[in-house]
């Protein structure tokens, strides 16, 4: 993937060409980010059969704020910190599909 968009970006100076693997690596990066902090931080089960569900709409969702996020919040455009903001939907998305009434057990 980065070899693609190093080239079809060869044209461009190198720092955009940074920006744009970074930007990429916010949108593919934040499920994880989320997935890691809902097990890290709590015991909750979810339904394993909607964890890709939830994951792969977190980035359309991160991608649906950051385009509008101008006219959203007053002016602001969001940068890196979509990383943040995606990995905070896929936490929210996955506390929204917990199994009633069960927690794992502690090793």
């Amino acid at each position: 993937m980065f070899l693609v968009i190093i080239v079809i970006f060869r044209e461009i100076n190198e720092k955009s060409v940074i920006d744009a693997v970074l930007n990429i690596a916010g949108y593919t990066y934040g499920p994880l980010l989320g997935l890691f902090s809902f097990g890290l931080f709590t015991r909750f089960q979810v339904k394993d059969k909607l964890v890709p569900i939830v994951c792969v709409l977190s980035p359309m969702l991160s991608y649906l704020i950051s385009s509008n996020s101008e006219k959203l919040f007053n002016g602001y455009k969001f940068s890196l910190e979509i990383l943040i903001v995606n990995g905070l939907i896929t936490f929210l998305g996955l506390l929204l599909i917990t199994k009633k009434g069960e927690r794992s057990e502690v090793l």
